[in-house]
C-alpha cells in the first residue's frame, strides 16, 4: 500500500525529521540514514520509491534538506526564538511572532511591555500558522542564526554568519525576495503546466471519441460483411432452389413418360399370356372334337399375338449429369461480398507512433543527461562547500594561534 503524503514510505508512519531528497522525495531522517547504509554504491543511492540515482552529499544525510513543509506528528518541536535552540517552545506570542519555552513564556506574561499580548499553546495552533512557524528556519552551522538570506553564487540559503564567513564575497538577496522570484518562476511554470495539462485533456477527449468512432466504425463494417453474406445465402439459397425446381420437373416428365410405356407393356403382356394360356389348356385338355373345332380360331389369335408388333423398349435417356456444379474461385466471389478501402490512415497513425515514441526516447535520453549534469553540478557546488568550511575551520585555527602569540 502506497503511503499518504503525511506517511513516510520507508517505515508507513508519520514523518519524523523528514528530510527532501534531490527528486522530490521525503523520508524520516533515520529512515533514510538505516535505508542507505545498506543501499549505498559508489557514492549513489537509489530512490525508494521512483529509482532515480541519488548523490549523496559529503556531510551525509544530514546534507539533504529538511522538508519544512510536512505536517509532521502532534508533538512536533520548536526552538526558543528568545533563549535559543536548546530550549523546546511550547507556546507563541501572535503579537511578537515569537515561539517562547515555559520560562520565557513566563516572563513574557509578567512584563509590562507585553503581559498583555496574546499568547497561544503550540499544540492547538492551526496548522496555517504553524507552517508560518516552519519558515523559520535556522542554520545547521550557526544554530543561533536564523537563515535570511541566498547566496546567489552558490544557490544556498545562508544566515548573516555563513555571509561574513563563508560567502562575504558573493552576491546575496533576501530570502523573502529569493523566495518571491522562484514563485513568479513556479507561476510561470505551473500556468504553462496547467495549459499543457488542459491540451492534455483536451487531446485525451479527442482521442476517447475517436476511439469511440473507431470501435462503431469496426462493427458497423463488421455488421455490413456479415449482411452482405447473408444476403448472398439467401440468392444462393434461392437459386439453389429453382434449380432444384427444374431438375424435379425434368425428372417427373420423365417418370411419367416411362409409366405410359410400362403400363402398355404390361398390358401387352397380359393379353399375350392369356392368348397362351387358353391354347395352352386346349392342347392340354381338350377334347380330339374341341381341339377341331376351336383350333383354328385358338390359331388365329395366336398368330394375331405373334404377328402384333413388339411395344418399344424404353428409350428414355437418363443424363445422371443433368447438373454441373461450377468451379468455385474465391477471387471471384470477394468482389460479391464487397472491396476493402484503403488503409492509409492506419499505417498514417502507426508512422505517427513511431515518431512520437523516437521524439518521447530522445527526450528521456536528454532528461537523463540534464539529471547527470545536474548531480555533477551539485557535487561540484557541495565540493565547494566543503572547501569553504575548511578555510573557515583554518581561519578560526589562525585567529586561536594569533591569540595565543598576543
Amino acid at each position: 500500500m502506497a503511503a499518504s503524503q503525511h506517511e513516510c514510505s520507508i517505515c508507513m508512519d508519520s514523518f519524523k525529521n523528514p528530510k527532501l531528497i534531490s527528486c522530490h522525495h521525503s523520508f524520516c531522517y533515520k529512515c533514510l540514514e538505516d535505508y542507505v547504509q545498506v543501499n549505498l554504491h559508489n557514492g549513489c543511492f537509489n530512490c525508494p520509491i521512483c529509482r532515480t540515482s541519488i548523490q549523496l552529499p559529503v556531510s551525509g544525510i544530514s546534507g539533504f534538506q529538511t522538508n519544512f513543509y510536512i505536517d509532521t506528528d502532534t508533538n512536533e518541536k520548536f526552538p526558543c526564538e528568545v533563549c535559543g535552540p536548546k530550549n523546546v517552545a511550547c507556546s507563541r506570542c501572535l503579537d511578537c511572532e515569537e515561539n517562547l519555552c515555559q520560562s520565557c513564556c513566563f516572563v513574557h506574561e509578567k512584563l509590562k511591555a507585553t503581559r498583555h499580548h496574546k499568547i497561544s499553546d503550540l499544540v492547538t495552533l492551526d496548522p496555517e500558522m504553524k507552517g508560518k512557524i516552519r519558515q523559520r528556519v535556522f542554520c545547521d552551522q550557526h544554530p543561533e542564526e536564523e537563515i535570511k538570506l541566498v547566496c546567489r553564487d552558490c544557490k544556498v540559503p545562508i544566515c548573516f554568519m555563513c555571509k561574513a564567513v563563508q560567502h562575504d564575497t558573493h552576491p546575496t538577496k533576501a530570502l523573502a525576495d529569493a523566495a518571491a522570484e522562484v514563485k513568479m518562476t513556479l507561476d510561470t511554470k505551473l500556468n504553462q503546466c496547467s495549459d499543457k495539462l488542459r491540451r492534455i485533456k483536451a487531446s485525451t477527449v479527442k482521442g476517447e471519441e475517436l476511439d469511440r468512432s473507431i470501435n462503431d466504425a469496426e462493427q458497423e463494417d463488421l455488421k455490413a460483411v456479415d449482411d452482405q453474406c447473408s444476403l448472398l445465402h439467401k440468392v444462393i439459397d434461392e437459386e439453389a432452389a429453382q434449380f432444384k425446381d427444374k431438375i424435379k420437373d425434368v425428372y417427373r416428365l420423365l417418370k411419367e413418360q416411362n409409366a405410359v410405356i410400362i403400363s402398355y407393356m404390361q398390358e401387352e403382356f397380359k393379353s399375350c399370356s392369356n392368348t397362351k394360356d387358353i391354347a395352352q389348356n386346349l392342347r392340354d385338355k381338350g377334347t380330339d372334337i374341341e381341339i377341331i373345332k376351336k383350333g383354328p380360331d385358338i390359331e388365329q389369335l395366336i398368330y394375331a399375338a405373334i404377328l402384333k408388333t413388339d411395344p418399344p423398349s424404353p428409350t428414355i435417356r437418363v443424363n445422371s449429369k443433368l447438373f454441373s456444379p461450377a468451379k468455385i474461385i474465391a477471387s471471384n466471389l470477394i468482389p460479391l461480398i464487397g472491396i476493402l478501402q484503403d488503409s492509409t490512415d492506419a499505417e498514417e497513425i502507426s508512422r505517427k507512433e513511431r515518431e512520437e515514441r523516437e521524439i518521447k526516447q530522445r527526450a528521456e535520453r536528454e532528461k537523463k543527461d540534464t539529471s547527470e549534469r545536474e548531480r555533477e553540478r551539485e557535487r561540484e557546488r557541495e565540493r565547494e562547500r566543503e572547501r569553504e568550511r575548511e578555510r573557515e575551520i583554518n581561519v578560526v585555527h589562525l585567529f586561536a594561534s594569533l591569540k595565543c602569540l598576543i
